[in-house]
């Protein structure tokens, strides 16, 4: 057998075995539950980390269905290899959307009803994490640039 037909078997494989793992966390399955099964393809940390992100993404696209934002955005998951991060980047076409500027915000302000945030903070150089503010969020968004999602830390 040839090797590029091993491969293509070997991923389609794979990426059938992640549909599945969605496919059952979506429909309520644990994620550890899950983890379990799946223990000889894939480690528990790594089921449960891209579980983790599955969840943001969700999250994420639900609010922005909520915001009457799903066009303007897509939002994905990396996949179950690291860094296994949920994601949004901006879609819209600025020529074609009059409150393009704007965006950004209302998108920031339905994840916080979510209790989600943007994090760029590793995508910075050292020590530069003191210039994040919403408008710097806002202009790496709008700039068309992904932006990873995450929980938003807990108000003290």
């Amino acid at each position: 057998m040839d090797i590029e037909v091993e491969l293509e078997n070997y991923l389609g494989g794979k990426r059938a075995l992640i549909d599945a793992i969605t496919r059952e966390f979506r429909g309520g399955t644990p994620a550890k539950a899950i983890a379990l099964s799946v223990a000889r393809a894939f480690s528990r940390d790594q089921v449960t980390q891209y579980l983790g992100a599955v969840a943001l993404h969700d999250s994420a696209r639900k609010a922005l269905q909520e915001a009457d934002l799903a066009d303007a955005f897509d939002v994905w998951v990396t996949g179950i290899d690291a860094p296994r991060e949920a994601r949004i980047q901006i879609a819209a076409d600025p020529a074609e959307t009059p409150d393009y500027a704007d965006l950004a915000s209302r998108a920031r302000a339905a994840f916080r009803d979510f209790h989600l945030t943007l994090d760029v903070t590793k995508d910075l150089p050292r020590g530069e994490d003191n210039r994040i503010t919403d408008a710097f969020l806002d202009e790496v968004l709008l700039d068309g640039e992904p932006v990873r999602l995450i929980k938003a830390p807990p108000r003290t």
